[in-house]
């Protein structure tokens, strides 16, 4: 995925924001092209390109260290270089933002793994959906202990911004949106780091009590939720209609607090009772 994908994009200024220069991305492949440097890509350069919703092929190559490259896929060697990245590129951690699905599957994922059976990088972080097969996910954990966080956990944090993008569109006028945006982002983004917190420390503290693999475990956590949800729904649906009132304060402290101050007593009118108790 690259700097102008919505993924990729928003992926390199949260990095940028949380980690500043303890953080270096040391390679970049979307459909133009892609971009190494094992000693990091120039954060400057990287956040012009999303600022101005710029493929990778648009990375200024001044910017590059002495060991750095970008390959545009107008050459056959381009092409074959950024095919390959996600495979050669050295790295803590890589994190497929785009791409095709199906990507890394059971016929190429030892491409992954480097000569002496180590893997490119010993932590995936799914931002794409379906990049990974299942087979190989598992197949990756097996032979080289590659930990996966699957996509269902990678991207619950974007699922709750779309649903607090609903409640802000149900709640409030344009313009009251507009005139708190700075807190009420503030408030979505404190509230979905603690959320992301809580799904890895549920994950790793799971994979190291119980083993397996964590797309596994990822699985276990969505069935569970899911569960959870349907027996709720079903015992929900069964109450009386002041029972349910007296589920408005859970969803109260659900709302980003600015939010629920300016416009809670509107939830009867502008708010489905069905959003209410889901």
């Amino acid at each position: 995925g690259g700097p102008d994908g919505d993924v990729a994009g928003n992926e390199l200024k949260i990095l940028c924001r949380e980690y500043g220069d303890n953080a270096k991305v040391v390679g970049i492949a979307d459909g133009t092209g892609c971009a190494e440097d094992p000693n990091g890509l120039d954060w400057e350069e990287l956040l012009r390109l999303v600022d101005n919703n710029l493929p990778i092929e648009h990375f200024d190559p001044s910017k590059l260290g002495e060991a750095g490259v970008v390959h545009k896929v107008d050459t056959e060697e381009g092409v074959k270089a950024r095919n390959s990245m996600h495979n050669r590129v050295q790295a803590d951690a890589f994190v497929p933002a785009g791409g095709r699905p199906y990507t890394i599957n059971v016929q190429n994922y030892k491409h992954f793994l480097n000569t002496d059976g180590t893997p490119s990088a010993p932590l995936i972080v799914e931002g794409a959906n379906l990049f990974v097969t299942d087979e190989a996910r598992q197949l990756l954990f097996d032979d080289a202990g590659v930990v996966i966080v699957k996509d269902s956990s990678a991207n619950k944090a974007g699922v709750i911004t779309s649903s607090y993008e609903i409640c802000a569109a149900m709640l409030l006028s344009e313009e009251e949106f507009y005139e708190h945006k700075p807190q009420i982002v503030k408030e979505v983004l404190d509230k979905l780091h603690d959320y992301a917190r809580m799904e890895a420390e549920l994950l790793f503290r799971e994979f190291e009590n119980y083993g397996g693999s964590l797309p596994q475990l990822s699985k276990v956590v969505s069935g569970a939720v899911n569960a959870a949800t349907d027996a709720l729904t079903v015992a929900i649906e069964k109450f009386s209609e002041e029972d349910k009132e007296k589920l408005l304060p859970l969803f109260r402290e659900h709302l980003p607090k600015t939010m629920a101050d300016m416009a809670f007593d509107r939830v009867h009118e502008r708010v489905p009772s069905q959003y209410v108790t889901k």
